[in-house]
């Protein structure tokens, strides 16, 4: 009997080592499950923030700075040679770049405002020079003058030296020929800093009156 119950005790120890065994090589298993899909799911993450990153457009760090004046130019003076109704005039448009302009004066616009009818402007005829009137003598050279056909009463003149901040400059526009028809004629002015890309400032407009016959 005693024999018996000794070997119920030894059967039972082993059946509990073998369980705690088991039991320990389990949890081992989960352990390292865990652990290899911890790290998968950290692979995947980092791998997938990566691509994040790889494809994130940057910003372009070459672009230009666009140009504008911190004070812009000023509409001095207006004037026509003549003012008679289909007669051969000049138009002077007088302007001045204050000091504290910010960049020099490089090109002026200007665009009539629509009206019974248009000046035409004399592109190749058409000149500036330094100070509050056209003088020969202090003309300035223009690297370019142009228009569109589409736009008749509109002229574009670029300076070929910008005109300096503390400076006045007045614009000789040849015309072909004054309206014919007589009346109060708006002109509009904008101007453009130095700089590729150059922010234009429109002045307003100004007047000028022509007299039929």
């Amino acid at each position: 009997m005693q024999l018996h119950k000794l070997s119920v005790r030894i059967l039972l120890a082993t059946l509990a080592v073998s369980v705690t065994q088991y039991a320990t090589s389990t949890d081992k298993q989960l352990a390292t499950h865990a652990l290899t899909t911890d790290n998968w799911v950290a692979e995947q993450s980092g791998l997938q923030t990566a691509q994040l990153q790889t494809i994130q457009p940057k910003p372009p760090s070459n672009q230009a700075k666009q140009a504008f004046f911190s004070h812009p130019p000023r509409i001095l003076r207006v004037a026509a040679s003549a003012t008679g109704a289909f007669a051969s005039s000049t138009y002077e448009f007088t302007l001045t770049v204050p000091k504290d302009a910010g960049q020099p004066l490089k090109a002026v616009t200007i665009a009539q405002a629509e009206n019974v009818e248009v000046a035409k402007f004399d592109v190749r005829n058409s000149k500036a020079s330094l100070g509050e009137r056209f003088a020969s003598r202090s003309e300035i050279r223009l690297a370019s003058t142009g228009g569109q056909p589409a736009r008749p009463g509109e002229i574009t003149l670029v300076f070929d030296q910008p005109v300096q901040p503390g400076s006045t400059v007045t614009v000789a526009l040849a015309v072909q020929r004054n309206p014919s028809w007589g009346g109060v004629y708006e002109f509009g002015v904008t101007v453009y800093p130095i700089g590729e890309n150059a922010l234009g400032q429109f002045l307003g407009y100004r007047r000028i009156n022509f007299y039929s016959r």
